[in-house]
Parts: structure tokens; sequence; C-alpha cells
């Protein structure tokens, strides 16, 4: 009997310090408005820190983490935008732990992080590019898509030995698998009847293959895109119109 009761007050310390965890009012820039989140864990920590030892050039594991912690963490069941992601997690970081980040050139305030409550543009969500007789429909991709297409970079980059070549080919599978992210359609022109392919009905081999053969000029387009974005994002790291040097990375669940 002792040993069944102390495994009960395990449970139920368990059950209350789940409870207990405190929520926070977090702006997601996708959605204009504010969600519910619960704060950040010593076990997310944790894993986060872990993250820094992993040898993957690519940041696949951490930027994985950050996407499956803002999942798990929000209270709301709601579809968030790969735009959102840092602005959540820096927005989190500063009401769990602290409003101050240390760094090697010194130490950076972040308490001006969460009142940055800057809606996302809609022509940033969704955007049509045209170079010719092709046609490609982009956007800003969800969490979950984003999280997809790292695992299939990972699976293609396993079997490589981490050396130069692997530094070499990891570079050229992020390049194009990013531009995978963000593409939804991809319309071709030519003939009595336009060829409309939607991405999602592809595996994802067929994915690499038809974004290798775009040309490069339609590409360019995309790549303007894709920078416009993260230009936007920068939004939320500025601070009375200064822009904050800040790393998205293992060191922000640090002390």
């Amino acid at each position: 009997m002792v040993i069944n009761s102390r495994m009960d007050n395990f449970n139920s310390a368990i059950t209350s310090l789940d409870s207990l965890t405190k929520t926070f009012d977090v702006f997601v820039p996708s959605l204009n408005k504010k969600i519910k989140f619960k704060g950040l864990t010593t076990k997310q920590q944790k894993d986060a820190v872990k993250t820094a030892l992993d040898k993957n050039v690519t940041g696949i594991t951490f930027s994985n983490l950050l996407n499956k912690i803002i999942l798990e963490n929000s209270t709301e069941k709601s579809s968030f935008l790969l735009i959102d992601r840092s602005y959540i997690i820096l927005s989190l970081r500063v009401q769990s732990l602290s409003n101050t980040l240390q760094t090697e050139e010194g130490n950076v305030d972040l308490s001006f992080v969460p009142n940055n409550n800057i809606a996302l543009p809609e022509n940033l969500k969704k955007h049509e590019i045209v170079e010719g007789n092709i046609k490609l429909n982009v956007s800003i991709p969800s969490l979950e898509k984003d999280t997809f297409v790292n695992n299939e970079t990972r699976k293609k980059l396993a079997p490589i030995p981490d050396n130069d070549d692997f530094a070499k080919e990891s570079i050229g599978e992020v390049f194009i698998n990013e531009l995978i992210k963000y593409i939804d359609v991809v319309t071709i022109n030519e003939g009595p009847q336009p060829i409309v392919i939607t991405l999602n009905e592809l595996t994802f081999d067929q994915k690499v293959q038809l974004v290798e053969k775009l040309p490069l000029n339609i590409n360019s387009k995309l790549v303007d895109f894709i920078n416009s974005v993260k230009t936007f994002e920068r939004k939320y790291v500025t601070d009375n119109g200064k822009e904050i040097e800040l790393d998205i990375d293992p060191t922000l669940f640090t002390v």
C-alpha cells in the first residue's frame, strides 16, 4: 500500500505541475490575434540545448523542435505559418524565462518583443508568380509542411558521410527543398489545355524533379517572394525602429 501511495502522490504531482503551468497571450502574425500558449518547460529547454550538439549543418532538428513546441503549447487548435515561428518562440521565451538574453556581444533586452503585434499582410500569405507560360501559386508554408519537408531533407542526407561532400550536397538539397515549401501549384500554359500540377498530390521525389526543371528566371522571382517574407519577419525583432541582431538558435533557451 505504501508503494501505491507513493505512486499516487507522484502521479498527482505530475498532473498538478501540468495544470499549474502558466499560460500567456501571444500575438500570432498570420492570424492577427492573440492566442493562449502554455509556457516553456524544462523538458523543452533540455531538448533545445541537446540540438546544439547536433552536427546536422542544416539545423533541421532545432527547426522541427520549435514547430513541435508551438503546436504542443498552443491551447487552441490553430494553423500556424512559418513566419509565426520566431515571434511566438521569442514571446514565449520572454514570458517564460527572462527579458534578458546573454550573447557574445553582450546582453540583449527582449522586453519589447511581446508588444510588436504587427499583422501579416494578405499579399505575403499567398502570391502568384508568372513568367512566360508558367505560373506559380505560392504561399508561406504551415509549420506542419515545414516539418514534413525538413524530414524528407533529412532522409535525403542521411546516407551521405559527414564531410565536405555532405556540406555541398546539404546546401543544394536545402535550397531546393526550401523552394518546395512555398510552392502550391504549378500551371504550364502550353498547348490546347493548361497543365495544372498540385504539389501536394506528388511524391516528394516528383516535387524535387518538378522544381529542378523550373527556369531560373521564375525561380528567381520565387526567391524574391521568400526574401520579402523574411524581410517582413525582421519587423518582429525591431525595437523603436532599430533592428536587433538576434539568432534564433538553442541559446534562446538559456538564461
